[in-house]
């Protein structure tokens, strides 16, 4: 008995292992199931709204009529300008200087008297007009004028500085002064070619010279006054 049963347990494990093997079910993978990403949030847009149209205004014809529109006034321009009330303008006022002395008295040539041109040297004499102090003189005036046309002022003028005179006084008696007829200077040679220069160069047969004296300061150069001239001493100078 037991021998049959082990008969029948070894057949059946030959059997069983000679059989093929059930293969084992196959577990399908999970399959995954795509998650969407969330997009980003954008801020909204501020869209500018369109401009409103502007409805243009209506315009409604007037009816025609006659009635003559009245012109506008041309205004008139006016001269709104304040007058000015010119103010005079004030000249300089010269300086008064003080007359120390008296005009001083001609002596010679005498008014009427004939000198010879380029013949006659000019001696000219008068009296002091008092004691002169530092730097005061008498200055000699000039003129020989052509007579070529008596009616125009055509001569030659010189200022003569009396160095000589300076600081005299009456004690030294009447003061002489010398013009010569020609070279060395002072001379007149030179006045009577002025006149017949401003004459249109036209030689005189005659002048007329004319002489006055005069006590100044000499400043410098500078020549102020301290008497009024003298009397005008006027003589005849021939030209033969």
């Amino acid at each position: 008995m037991k021998f049959k049963l082990s008969l029948v347990a070894l057949i059946l494990f030959v059997v069983g292992c000679a059989s093929t093997p059930t293969p084992a079910p196959t577990v399908a993978a999970p399959t995954a199931i795509p998650t969407a990403i969330p997009k980003p949030t954008q801020a909204p847009t501020n869209t500018p709204l369109p401009p409103t149209p502007t409805t243009a205004p209506t315009v409604t014809p007037l009816p025609p009529t006659n009635t003559p529109i009245p012109a506008t006034p041309t205004a008139t321009a006016t001269n709104t300008r304040v007058p000015v009330t010119r103010q005079p303008t004030a000249l300089p006022t010269a300086t008064q200087v003080a007359l120390k002395y008296s005009a001083p008295n001609l002596v010679e040539p005498l008014t009427g008297d004939t000198r010879v041109a380029r013949r006659d040297d000019f001696v000219f004499v008068w009296e002091p007009a008092g004691d002169l102090e530092a730097n005061e003189c008498y200055l000699l005036t000039l003129q020989v004028k052509s007579l070529v046309d008596p009616q125009q002022e055509h001569y030659g003028e010189e200022k003569y500085l009396v160095q000589a005179s300076c600081d005299s006084d009456i004690q030294g008696g009447p003061l002489r002064f010398t013009v010569n007829r020609r070279a060395p200077a002072p001379n007149y040679d030179g006045l009577i070619a002025t006149a017949d220069a401003l004459a249109g160069n036209i030689s005189s047969q005659e002048y007329l010279a004319r002489w006055t004296v005069q006590v100044v300061l000499n400043q410098d150069g500078n020549l102020v006054p301290l008497s009024p001239p003298s009397a005008t001493g006027e003589f005849r100078l021939l030209n033969p």
